[in-house]
């Protein structure tokens, strides 16, 4: 049944590719003792570098699980309380000071995004991350998120969910501070090394380079592209600060490893955490309202799904992302021994969140889970892949690609330095369409334009909302025929953009 799984979900990889415009596809299926790894389409566009099982990628919330399971670690030794204050576990700067809060913040609350601090995206940066100690300080003092100059106060009523990787990389600083290893240095020693994952590891917060850093020049390393329509542009490189919550690089092959084993461990079995713990960790703490994932829960670090619902398909794990260029869907499936985990190397930038049954790694996630359940598929023996047609981007085009290229970095992620010159047009310069066809890319010196204009704009979301509304129809049905919700240039993304409720 398994091989025939795995041939199954091989063989739907060009059509899910071809139907969500997607440079590549990175998927590793699992049981409790079997693991295969598969990839389809191109890692790298412009270098034709194919997509494998093995081709990593950061991995943004798939982070999360590994502060939960330190936390978990940390608790069966007794240095540190799940569920009472956090404080003394942390360094003074970096402890929650919530104007809201009635009572102390536990690091369980804060691995289920209920310990008050409102939502983020990555804190995102253009230089490498320093120690994330003084980034949490200094966030502290400053008390906004940086999304769009930051025009939402960091902090909200605790108790209620609010999805952050700045909450979950306190409880990395704690782990850090209780134990006086560095937090990378913590997992890779407890956790990514007794696993084998020689494919995985988290920024250090340090100058000296590292395991992440050579991940990040590894051949496999998959370059992440921002979608227009079939038109998809290479990503800057991105930095998290909050990198315990989001830093984390990994490809599907070395990250199913670590679900396999904590499938292992929900039946019965000690691994990385007992079994106790991990039951702990799977206990629902609060339901999560998500545009990625709705109708599922939050436990100590992983999404959980509805069991009432989902039957058989009943899932924990976790979705991820990283701007502007990956998502991921990691998920077991416990009723079907089960572990799928996929990588996606687009963004679809008209859309501030890709769902999961709208990108190639949600789809892939989910069809495979389903035909474990209901039967798979008849293969199809190598059925034409048909590839949607594409144009040459004319000048307006080129612009409006830059735009939200620009306004989705200087505003949306909130980064206060700019791009270089070279750096921007190699954007354009590298930009294919999602199958690599033979077709001329977007206007350079347009594509810079646009960059620039929004550039001197943010990250003010009013003066960007007249700029869209400037660029007029054919800007809004633009982005509606690259896949908008609505004929309207997206930006500025307005779960942003304003303090939020």
């Amino acid at each position: 049944m398994f091989d025939d799984l795995a041939d199954a979900v091989r063989e739907m990889l060009p059509r899910v590719l071809a139907a969500t415009a997607t440079p590549g596809v990175s998927v590793a299926l699992a049981t409790s003792t079997d693991l295969r790894g598969m990839g389809a389409g191109y890692a790298d566009l412009a270098g034709r570098v194919p997509m494998t099982g093995a081709s990593s990628a950061t991995a943004g919330s798939l982070s999360k699980p590994l502060v939960g399971l330190s936390l978990a670690r940390l608790a069966e030794e007794g240095q540190i309380e799940v569920d009472g204050p956090v404080d003394p576990f942390l360094p003074p700067a970096a402890r929650p000071a919530n104007p809201h809060a009635r009572q102390p913040i536990t690091a369980g609350m804060l691995t289920a995004h209920i310990g008050g601090y409102r939502t983020d995206i990555i804190d995102a940066q253009l230089t490498r991350p320093g120690p994330i100690e003084e980034y949490l300080a200094r966030r502290h003092q400053i008390g906004t998120t940086p999304e769009y100059g930051g025009v939402c106060p960091l902090y909200g009523p605790p108790g209620e969910y609010a999805y952050s990787s700045f909450g979950m990389s306190v409880v990395g600083c704690a782990v850090e501070w209780t134990t006086g290893e560095n937090y990378a240095s913590y997992v890779d020693r407890t956790m990514l090394k007794p696993l084998g994952m020689a494919s995985s590891a988290l920024p250090t917060g340090s100058t000296e380079r590292s395991q992440w850093d050579e991940l990040v020049d590894c051949a496999d390393h998959a370059t992440g592209y921002m979608g227009f329509g079939a038109w998809c542009v290479p990503s800057p490189v991105y930095h998290a600060a909050t990198y315990p919550g989001a830093g984390l690089i990994t490809s599907p092959l070395d990250y199913a490893q670590l679900l396999q084993s904590l499938l292992r461990t929900a039946k019965g079995e000690d691994g990385v955490v007992t079994a106790a713990s991990f039951e702990a960790m799977l206990r629902p703490r609060v339901t999560r309202s998500s545009p990625v994932t709705p109708d599922t829960f939050a436990g100590m670090g992983l999404e959980i799904s509805n069991p009432e619902r989902d039957g058989d398909l009943w899932w924990w794990g976790h979705s991820a992302a990283y701007p502007w260029g990956y998502w991921w869907d990691a998920r077991v499936y416990p009723h079907l021994d089960l572990v799928v985990v996929a990588m996606a190397n687009k963004w679809d930038m008209m859309r501030l969140h890709n769902p999961a049954d709208r990108n190639a790694a949600g789809i892939v996630a989910q069809w495979a889970a389903r035909w474990a359940a209901e039967g798979v598929p008849p293969v199809r023996g190598g059925a034409p892949v048909h590839r949607r047609a594409a144009t040459t981007p004319g000048p307006e085009e080129s612009s409006l690609m830059g735009a939200v290229a620009g306004e989705r970095a200087y505003a949306a992620l909130g980064l206060t330095g700019r791009f270089d010159d070279a750096t921007v047009r190699a954007m354009a310069q590298r930009a294919r369409l999602h199958d690599n066809a033979s077709v001329p890319g977007p206007d350079v010196d347009e594509f810079a334009q646009g960059v620039a204009e929004v550039g001197a704009l943010s990250p003010d979301p009013e003066g960007l909302r007249r700029y869209a509304n400037s660029r007029g129809p054919y800007a809004a049905l633009w982005a509606l025929e690259c896949g908008a919700t609505a004929a309207r240039l997206p930006i500025p993304a307005p779960v942003f953009s304003a303090p939020h409720q």
